[in-house]
């Protein structure tokens, strides 16, 4: 059924586009024509939209099972969540593609039946966070390098669980690592082209925020852990989540390492509603300029943090209002932000465009004679990690540009006008060459270097500049004629120039009987050695007008044709009636029997 649905959408497709042709080549006079192509056109365009329609139903329902797989680079592929619907499909597709060659990335912090895939599954936790906490990223690219190098046929495949946006920020960045690309951001760019994701704006601030660490890593930045103690949260306005004299009920949670250590609404950790005894967030109307959290003296944070404001609903209910992740190795005391640098808020109308976030830090007061809690500080092994994924990534950012060089040399770009350009601009400067050796007198070598044609960018040359070349080789050619005579004279010189100037007016035919008159005036049986050349060149440049008039747009040939009669217009007339009516019946044939 669908090979016969394809099949007559693609002959239906293929007749209008030959009709559509045919109508546009016999164009004459009147608003008759105009019609008629624009009839074909509209006709072509349905039988095209039918023939996509059939052809994405097919590829959606057969061969991609109805699944979302997809491409990055040869060795790299993103997936959607393997739910328990699509987890079968999912294994099938990958398993028949890339049995026992793929290694997939689970990024969702979800765990499903991972023996259905012909591959290791390994589990990438960083609860909370949009993107993996910076040491884990070095860890990941190293060893997904490690894997593709292993074999050449091995790929590696991730996948997130809502949306792609954590799997196109870890691609960018291995991207960047393995040297394709100068940054990660600008990797990005390339890896939103090959999944459902519309547009850089759709990738969450701070996944942005991280792709710039990443990229300060790289340029030799190792973050260390540096413990601040957070001492206070300000948003300086209030979003509208709710209608009425309260607008805001904010509260705010506090992750560092994956865990949460502080929340402001400690209701809010077990999922329930508020008891008598404990405090409801405070309401704030959309009038009040900012909202405060003054934070307690322990609160100290370290590493990769995530904060997150929430709204509480009378009912019990949450709702995330925004949410920003940062590092503290990049952190100095103070940190704003503005609506478009935090995650919900940035395309949140509920948000004002002045809406922004304070975050003010300090030095934690340490106990213990001011000693560090252990892991706190950046560790010999995490600095190992760092300088090793350095090392790893200008090696292989080194071996691309020496590919990329070596390529070069081998493929040289070729000229904007192709082969035959080239062709003819090594014919031109050969013929030059020689007219100018050849020439016995100063004054024919200028004439054949200053009339030649100048051609720049492959561009075709124009007829005017062909015709002035004609001449240069005339010119040599009557002058080498004239320095074969036995006593060579002035007359021929001047009978020389004459002919040129002939042909400046008459074309080819002109130059050749202005070079036979040359060779005449030379004197005795040289003219006609004189005239052979001009003959080989005229039948060169025969070929050579040839090619330049294929240069010219088909209307301008159609202007110079003479118009027609009555009697042909007519006769014209009813033939285009009757090719329109027989494709016309035939475009409602085939499109009755598709639809059917």
């Amino acid at each position: 059924m669908w090979g016969g649905y394809l099949a007559q959408a693609g002959d239906l497709l293929n007749k209008a586009a030959e009709r559509a042709k045919e109508v546009a080549e016999q164009a004459q006079a009147g608003d008759f024509v105009e019609k008629a192509k624009v009839a074909a056109r509209k006709m072509a365009e349905e039988a095209s939209k039918v023939a996509d329609t059939v052809q994405a139903e097919y590829q959606r329902t057969f061969e991609d099972l109805d699944c979302q797989i997809f491409h990055i680079r040869p060795d790299l592929v993103v997936m959607e969540y393997p739910s328990p619907e699509t987890i079968e499909r999912l294994a099938k597709r990958l398993n028949k593609s890339f049995p026992d060659r793929m290694l997939i990335l689970n990024m969702s912090e979800k765990v499903y039946e991972t023996s259905t895939f012909m591959g290791d599954v390994v589990d990438v936790n960083f609860r909370g966070l949009p993107a993996p906490p910076l040491e884990l990223l070095m860890e990941l690219c190293l060893s997904s390098y490690q894997w593709l190098a292993a074999d050449a046929n091995n790929i590696l495949v991730v996948h997130c669980f809502s949306g792609y946006s954590r799997s196109a920020a870890f691609m960018s960045c291995f991207l960047s690592f393995r040297g394709l690309y100068s940054s990660p951001q600008e990797a990005l760019k390339e890896v939103i082209t090959h999944l459902p994701i519309d547009g850089l704006s759709k990738i969450l601030p701070s996944q942005h925020r991280y792709l710039t660490y990443f990229r300060q890593c790289q340029q030799g930045h190792t973050p260390s852990n540096k413990r601040l103690r957070l001492a206070k949260a300000m948003l300086s306005g209030v979003p509208c989540f709710e209608e009425g004299s309260v607008a805001f009920r904010p509260f705010l949670e506090v992750w560092s390492a994956g865990e949460l250590v502080y929340s402001s609404f400690t209701a809010a950790t077990s999922g329930r509603a508020a008891r008598a005894d404990e405090t409801f967030p405070a309401a704030y109307g959309p009038n009040d300029p900012c909202v405060s959290f003054q934070l307690p003296a322990d609160l100290v944070v370290a590493g990769d943090v995530l904060l997150r404001v929430r709204h509480a609903y009378l009912d019990g209910s949450r709702d995330t209002a925004l949410r920003l992740a940062f590092h503290t190795g990049f952190t100095p005391t103070g940190l704003q932000l503005s609506k478009h640098e935090l995650d919900g808020a940035s395309e949140d109308q509920r948000f004002s465009d002045e809406f922004f976030v304070d975050l003010v830090f300090e030095e934690p007061l340490e106990d213990g004679g001011g000693e560090q809690e252990e892991g706190q500080e950046g560790t010999p092994a995490s600095a190992a990690v760092f300088a090793k994924a350095r090392e790893v990534s200008r090696r292989l950012s080194e071996e691309e540009e020496k590919r990329k060089q070596l390529e070069a040399v081998a493929s040289p770009a070729p000229n904007g006008g192709g082969d035959h350009d080239d062709d003819m601009a090594a014919l031109e400067a050969t013929l030059m060459r020689g007219a100018a050796a050849e020439s016995p007198s100063p004054s024919g070598s200028s004439r054949a270097s200053s009339s030649g044609p100048k051609r720049g960018g492959g561009a075709a040359t124009s007829t005017a500049g062909a015709e002035e070349f004609r001449k240069a080789l005339a010119a040599a050619a009557a002058d080498d004629g004239s320095a074969s005579a036995a006593a060579p004279s002035s007359g021929a010189t001047i009978s020389s120039d004459a002919a040129v100037k002939t042909t400046a007016s008459t074309g080819a035919e002109a130059t050749a009987s202005g070079s036979s008159a040359s060779g005449t005036a030379s004197g005795g049986e040289k003219g006609p050695k004189a005239s052979a050349p001009v003959d080989d060149i005229d039948s060169l440049f025969s070929e050579f007008d040839s090619a330049l008039s294929t240069s010219r747009s088909r209307s301008e040939v159609k202007s110079e044709a003479p118009p027609p009669t009555k009697s042909s217009t007519e006769k014209g007339s009813k033939d285009v009636f009757a090719d329109v009516d027989d494709f016309l019946k035939e475009l409602d044939s085939g499109l009755a029997s598709s639809k059917k």
